[in-house]
């Protein structure tokens, strides 16, 4: 009996220490072997960290031979968000992607989801007494100290860290500066709070000196959005607070005074009061744009699930390249592949359909609502420390919404606010049940042993499957991990000009993501490029061997190619590289040109309103008319080759009237056709364009000499 309660207690420790542990560094936790530093490997840590403590909680009811469970009817929503991102991810045009994450957003692909989901299962069965919240609490304010004295070292460039992409002043543990800044407003509120309710000094120290360093951290960045997740959550606090004045004392309240004071400062002056600090400015799409974004998407006539269920979690950048405002090609953001819109409630509505952004918001109202009532009932019936961290996790919550409403969601701010969810249930003292999975044989009179055989039944199942899953997903997270250190020694590599070693490594990469991961074929097939190239410049080999060299790496090209189209086909990128790819050999082999016509014609469809793609579709045209430049009997096959690139360059200029390559091609069919005085014309409107291009001076000044202009080509 003893032993028995020995190892209840251990596998309960070990089960509430990994969740707290995970609160602690989450936050902090990057790694430089990737080429996403951040969030891929935030989600390793969360699904070990989550299936560890989720193992070690069942593990534990079994051994006491009962489990508690929250019956609370609002866990069921959380469960339909889960089902209907699964149904989403089961129709996505990039399975892979949507399941595993990267190459594609992580934050909402169905395993950080599946994870986000166990965690708050765990948080509201694990920590039930205001002690254990208050210590999860702050255990998350520390680490948020430590993110926030790092940040503010960088913000000012004193870089700590010898990586190359930490000696930014806008790298942070967080994400983006201004997804730091929102993760900093969000928890301001409630750090607020617990310097309130803190009877330790050190404690109130050390939150003390985090709500400083935040505060300075968020004038630096001096994000509108974050001012406005904090101006909103002050203001909560301030409400309750003034009509609770028996339990708040007046002077405690100026913290949430000063939040308030200090984001209207800010938000209504807009300019930063460090102007030393220059951090890199971040664009996305309008809202209205990606508003219609997510409409086309889900009206997709081509898939009937596109309304209910979205293009599948992460797959935004799919829809954005299909689906984007004509008018972005006359800013400087007309090539930017934009990975999420503004908002992710916008970005649900596009990637997960209706039903996942309906599931979505009825997590948020549902939380919101628990939260409210839980403060309202606790006004005259319940302890002050419990109801005062409620008011702060509701205010944090509050603030998360706000910011999930006006910014994408990361790792982290997504951690955020599950975590604060899970809070906001446990606060409000939902009723558990005790489920007793003692041996039929042992059961007490009276109690249904048909009822207790399959709850046990169903927690040793239970058991099992999450034993299996475990290792499953740890096996293959850890394949990924080392695919991408794979991937990153390719790259360098590559800018060492080792192609031989670099196509080494992006075949282990490949072989350990089960060949499903675009990126990697994608980038194999341009160093089998580079090394068709190289062997076309040995002058150490004889006729016979370097065709024969040639001719393996033009087969195992177009195998990568293809690939990548094949794990990926609604990415426009990987359709592009295989154009290009194709264009490059036309040269070398004569059926060339045909696969890289229908490679863009695919990419066209994707992304019909990108005018680089029609250019390049262009030059395939006019690399066939140079090969049938000699043959004179083929002159009309040569003239319908031009006629065909003067289209598709002529489509470039439709859709972005300024694009210098496309004007600068439709001049070099001018020289082709003899036409000098129109290329010339062609040549000096692009120039206007173009006016720092070196290579197009140089032309046009070949062009003046042509046209016996030889003061102009001087």
């Amino acid at each position: 009996m003893v032993d028995t309660q020995n190892s209840v207690k251990i596998w309960q420790k070990i089960s509430k220490t990994t969740i707290l542990s995970l609160i602690f560094l989450l936050p902090l936790f990057f790694l430089p072997f990737a080429s996403n530093v951040l969030d891929f490997n935030k989600q390793a840590l969360l699904v070990v960290f989550v299936l560890v403590s989720f193992f070690a909680w069942l593990l534990k009811s079994l051994i006491e031979e009962k489990i508690n469970l929250d019956t609370s009817k609002f866990n069921l929503i959380p469960a339909i968000f889960l089902v209907v991102t699964i149904l989403s991810t089961l129709f996505s045009s990039y399975k892979y992607g949507s399941f595993w994450g990267w190459p594609l957003v992580v934050a909402p692909s169905l395993l950080t989801v599946l994870a986000l989901i166990i965690l708050y299962f765990l948080i509201l069965h694990l920590f039930r007494k205001p002690e254990e919240i208050f210590g999860l609490i702050f255990v998350l304010m520390i680490s948020g100290l430590i993110v926030s004295l790092f940040s503010l070292f960088q913000v000012f460039g004193k870089f700590a860290l010898p990586f190359d992409f930490a000696k930014l002043n806008s790298f942070n543990t967080i994400g983006s500066t201004n997804s730091l800044a929102i993760f900093m407003a969000i928890i301001l509120p409630l750090a607020a709070i617990l310097v309130f309710i803190s009877k330790n000094r050190w404690l109130k120290s050390l939150i003390s000196l985090f709500l400083g360093l935040s505060l300075i951290l968020l004038l630096a960045i001096n994000f509108q959005t974050a001012w406005l997740v904090l101006l909103i959550s002050s203001s909560i606090i301030l409400i309750f607070g003034i009509s609770r004045r028996e339990m708040f004392n007046l002077r405690w309240l100026f913290l949430p005074m000063l939040f308030l004071a200090v984001a209207l400062f800010a938000l209504v002056i807009k300019t930063s009061v460090f102007p030393i600090v220059t951090l890199p400015a971040e664009i996305s799409p309008s809202f209205s744009a990606s508003l219609k974004i997510a409409w086309e998407t889900m009206k997709e006539s081509n898939s009937p699930f596109s309304w209910l269920f979205g293009s599948g979690p992460g797959t935004f950048v799919y829809d954005y390249s299909k689906y984007k405002p004509l008018d972005i090609n006359q800013t400087e953001f007309w090539a930017t592949r934009f990975s999420s819109s503004p908002s992710e409630l916008i970005d649900k509505l596009a990637t997960t359909g209706i039903f996942g952004f309906l599931s979505f918001l009825a997590v948020i109202i549902a939380s919101i609502l628990v939260g409210f009532r839980a403060v309202m009932s606790k006004e005259e019936k319940k302890d002050s420390l419990v109801w005062m961290m409620t008011i702060g996790v509701l205010s944090s919550l509050i603030g998360s919404v706000i910011g999930l409403l006006f910014y994408p969601g990361n790792v982290s701010l997504m951690f955020l606010f599950w975590l604060l969810v899970a809070l906001i249930f446990s606060l409000s003292g939902s009723k558990s049940k005790t489920f007793n999975l003692q041996a039929v044989s042992g059961l007490a009179e009276g109690k249904s042993k048909t009822g207790t055989s399959l709850m046990t039944m169903g927690v040793s199942s239970t058991f099992i499957a999450v034993l299996i899953v475990s290792m499953f997903i740890f096996f293959i997270q850890g394949q990924r991990f080392f695919a991408e250190a794979n991937y990153m020694k390719a790259l360098a590599s590559v800018q060492k000009s080792d192609n031989d070693t670099a196509i080494k490594y992006l075949n282990t990469a490949i072989r350990l993501t089960d060949e499903k991961q675009d990126n990697y074929w994608r980038d194999l097939s341009q160093v089998y490029l580079f090394r068709i190239n190289e062997e076309l410049q040995k002058k150490d080999l004889t006729q016979e061997k370097m065709s024969q060299n040639v001719s393996n790496f033009i087969s195992l090209l177009v195998g990568a190619a293809k690939s990548s189209t094949d794990s990926s086909p609604k990415n426009v990128a990987n359709w592009t590289i295989r154009g290009y790819v194709y264009r490059n050999i036309i040269p070398l082999i004569t059926s060339s040109d045909e696969w890289a016509v229908k490679s863009y014609e695919e990419a066209i469809k994707l992304d019909p309103k990108n005018p680089s793609i029609y250019t390049d579709f262009g030059q395939i045209y006019t690399t066939r008319a140079d090969s049938l430049e000699k043959e004179t009997e083929k002159a009309s096959e040569k003239q319908e080759a031009l006629n065909l690139a003067k289209i598709n360059f002529q489509k470039a200029l439709d859709l972005k009237s300024d694009y210098a390559p496309a004007r600068f091609q439709l001049a070099m069919i001018d020289i082709r056709e003899n036409k000098i005085k129109d290329a010339i014309v062609k040549l000096e409107q692009t120039k206007e364009i173009a006016p720092f291009d070196a290579g197009l001076g140089f032309q046009l000044g070949l062009i003046y000499q042509m046209d016996k202009q030889i003061d102009k080509a001087q």
